[in-house]
């Protein structure tokens, strides 16, 4: 049985998500990690603050009561000095407990941050793992040379980062990278002057910085994955130019292992 060849893509058909489309996954997609990465530090703080609460009765439980018969011809300004001397202590125990909770949910904050870049970076990795490995197949990385020498190491790793800022981040972005530099000894800085994908976030507010932080994990990964994909380890970061005076100014910090 032949089958029936394939047919060409009608003129004007959008090869391409379109912007606002794409903004609405992205974000989509950035809610359902942080529900799922709530879910589990709302499990941790509760299993805390049970732990918390059973520590405080199991101390005042442990706290020798008064004997019937006992204090019989005392004075009661001793007694009622006694108490208040207790009940000051236990304060200073509630809020000593309480600082230590917050402490410690603030900690869980910044945990739970992280792990939502880290979920965010993985699924990067996974994307331009598969992407690069489409991309690859119509272009060679080795250099031409003019001789028929090995190329050396260091010159496929500078060739494999120039494929990305070029085809792959035009397949992704529509543009590429606006500036590379590198050291020649396995550190690449990719330099982004006007990241889509940041276009629309305001400036100088933490909110939307922290926002930003999770988006531009995803980009991160992508950058690892293409990498990976092409026999290159490393490990990519991201940084804000103009001092975070500009948001969708970035800069992908790349450091071959």
């Amino acid at each position: 049985m032949v089958s029936s060849p394939r047919r060409p893509n009608a003129v004007g058909t959008p090869t391409h998500v379109s912007e606002p489309a794409f903004e609405f996954l992205l974000h989509a997609m950035i809610e359902q990690v942080e529900i799922q990465c709530l879910r589990e530090y709302n499990k941790k703080m509760k299993m805390m603050k049970d732990r918390s609460s059973n520590d405080s009765d199991n101390n005042k439980d442990a706290q020798p009561g008064e004997k019937k018969g006992e204090g019989k011809g005392e004075d009661q300004n001793q007694e009622d000095d006694t108490k208040e001397k207790e009940e000051e202590v236990d304060e200073k125990d509630k809020q000593f407990e309480q600082e230590l909770l917050k402490e410690e949910e603030h900690k869980q904050q910044i945990l739970m941050n992280e792990n939502i870049a880290a979920k965010m970076e993985r699924m990067g990795f996974d994307v331009g793992f598969r992407l690069v490995e489409r991309l690859a197949q119509s272009k060679s990385l080795v250099p031409p040379t003019a001789h028929t020498q090995t190329p050396s190491q260091t010159l496929l790793q500078l060739e494999a980062v120039k494929f990305i800022c070029k085809e792959f981040w035009t397949e992704v972005f529509r543009k590429q990278i606006d500036k590379l530099q590198t050291n020649h000894r396995g550190v690449f800085v990719l330099k982004d002057g006007s990241f889509k994908w940041l276009e629309r976030m305001p400036s100088n507010i933490e909110v939307a910085r922290a926002m930003a932080i999770k988006i531009l994990a995803l980009p991160c990964g992508l950058i690892r994955g293409a990498l990976s994909n092409l026999g290159i380890a490393a490990v990519v970061s991201c940084d804000f130019m103009d001092d975070g005076e500009k948001m969708n100014s970035c800069s992908f910090n790349v450091k071959i292992k």
